[in-house]
């Protein structure tokens, strides 16, 4: 793919700094982006990329450096001033209004005035066709009638694009669109829908692109920049780069990666789980499938397939209505939540924010959650214990920053994924872990850390249950793949024994 070459850059940024008290997010960056181009932005969890993103789209200012777009140099004081100059952002997380239909969501995102209002009442026929016109543009087919909750996830995501695409500069500038994180949550045919999407956009405006799936930026954009304590340390052309490259230049450090060694099951031995033809009504039906202390099962499955429900009821979060389940051989009755625990079972979800962590609690009351009683010193908590085990965590998972006070909104994604890892981990009976989509939206240094202790807790006999986000982890991890398609298993595969699998392989069983 190439580029067209304009007079002006579409964005430069000179000399952008901004501090937060003592820790500079930004120090002296400087960029540009042409016209067509689709520029990569990467980098690790805290490395600066969020406030970028934020002075780019207003929210932030910076202390220092200048901005220019479109050749004329500019100031963003309010997210109002980005659009007006052509800057539109497709946040990591939807910010649809689900009950609104698609053209209302559009036409809540254009700065000047699109409804025709006599007497307080909107031309709603001119709104659709404004609405129907910005789809076209992008090649999408959607109805602008179309109520946005009953949409798929990818097809919200397209809605996010149009929103984005309405931005208009003034005297005939090309938009910069800024997609953060927009393949986080989708799954491999949906990704394919979107980077066709991106294809599209390119032809009348730049694109900044922000993933931590380095194939993807190395695949979708020309040119990739990386930012690492807020400096920038890279800036090349994705042609004849490789992820390794990237990874380099994102980490300070880079750990070397290492292929987990599968040892094949042994004669007789007995598993720690037993799944006998579970089911739950609309959800998934008839699943069976044994897993076993020392081993990793990956569960994989596109949206919709049942996976996310199975593994919420192997921990009692959800109710099945059919079939058995067995821990070390004994059937277990009125499953919950409580009872999966005091049975040794661990659960971190998908959605980390809302079911995984209270945001408002620091490190410390956050790791005690899961089995408080483990820190009961008579009728009271032991506090110094506590604080011990969490500083034990926050030293072993590299947790930045290093402040077991510290409420855990205030740390990165990543982080916060790894303190809610921690949270089970650190039950003494721990003995199943089931781990729900654990890499989602975090960089490649995080991602790693993660799957170290992965492996480091199947080498201390746990049995591991994930969904993983791409079919390439699965591969990478696990000993045994279980394929769901339609709520019912559509195929397994045992890694162990070296079946040589491939990625298109599975994603045919999966459809």
């Amino acid at each position: 793919m190439t580029y067209q070459s304009t007079q002006f850059p579409v964005l430069k940024l000179t000399g952008i700094t901004r501090s937060f008290g003592p820790v500079k997010a930004l120090n002296n960056v400087s960029l540009s982006i042409q016209k067509g181009e689709v520029l990569g932005l990467i980098g690790e969890n805290g490395a600066g990329k969020s406030t970028l993103l934020k002075i780019l789209a207003g929210i932030e200012q910076p202390d220092s450096g200048t901005i220019e777009m479109n050749g004329a140099m500019t100031r963003f004081i309010s997210p109002y001033d980005a659009l007006r100059a052509g800057v539109g952002v497709v946040h990591q997380e939807q910010s649809l209004f689900t009950n609104l239909t698609v053209a209302e969501n559009i036409a809540q995102q254009m700065v000047e005035k699109h409804g025709r209002a006599r007497f307080g009442v909107q031309d709603w026929t001119h709104i659709n066709q404004q609405a129907a016109r910005v789809l076209q543009k992008i090649g999408v087919d959607l109805d602008p009638k179309a109520i946005v909750g009953d949409l798929s996830f990818v097809d919200r995501q397209m809605v996010e694009i149009a929103r984005a695409v309405c931005v208009d500069p003034k005297q005939g500038g090309t938009p910069l669109i800024i997609l953060d994180e927009p393949t986080a949550v989708l799954e491999q045919a949906e990704t394919e829908v979107l980077e066709r999407e991106i294809r599209k956009l390119r032809e009348f405006s730049s694109v900044i692109f922000v993933s931590h799936r380095l194939d993807e930026v190395l695949r979708i954009c020309d040119r990739v920049v990386v930012l690492r304590n807020g400096v920038l340390t890279s800036d090349r052309s994705t042609k004849g780069a490789s992820k390794d490259d990237l990874f380099q230049a994102m980490v300070e450090d880079a750990p070397v990666k290492t292929t987990r060694v599968r040892r094949p099951k042994k004669s007789g031995e007995q598993p720690i789980l037993s799944v006998k033809n579970m089911g739950k009504t609309g959800r998934f039906k008839n699943v069976s499938f044994d897993a076993y202390a020392g081993k990793i099962t990956a569960i994989i499955g596109t949206n919709g397939s049942g996976r996310g429900a199975l593994v919420r009821s192997l921990f009692g979060a959800e109710a099945f209505d059919s079939g058995t389940l067995e821990i070390s051989g004994q059937s277990v009755t009125s499953w919950s939540i409580s009872r999966a625990i005091r049975a040794g079972l661990a659960y971190v979800p998908a959605e980390r924010k809302t079911e995984g962590m209270i945001g408002g609690y620091n490190g410390i009351r956050n790791i005690a959650l899961s089995r408080s009683d483990q820190f009961k010193m008579g009728p009271l908590l032991n506090l110094r214990k506590m604080k011990q085990s969490a500083q034990h965590w926050f030293d072993r998972l590299g947790v930045s920053p290093n402040d077991i006070h510290k409420p855990l909104a205030a740390f990165s994604g990543g982080n916060q994924q790894k303190v809610v890892l921690a949270k089970w981990l650190n039950l003494p009976d721990l003995r199943i872990l089931i781990l729900d989509h654990p890499l989602r939206g975090l960089d490649v240094g995080v991602s790693h850390t993660v799957n170290a202790e992965i492996r480091r807790a199947c080498d201390t006999g746990l049995s591991v249950i994930m969904i993983p986000d791409t079919i390439e982890e699965a591969l990478e991890l696990a000993d045994e793949i279980l394929v769901l398609r339609d709520g019912q298993l559509s195929a397994r595969h045992d890694l162990s024994i070296g079946t040589g699998l491939s990625i298109q392989e599975i994603m045919a069983e999966m459809v």
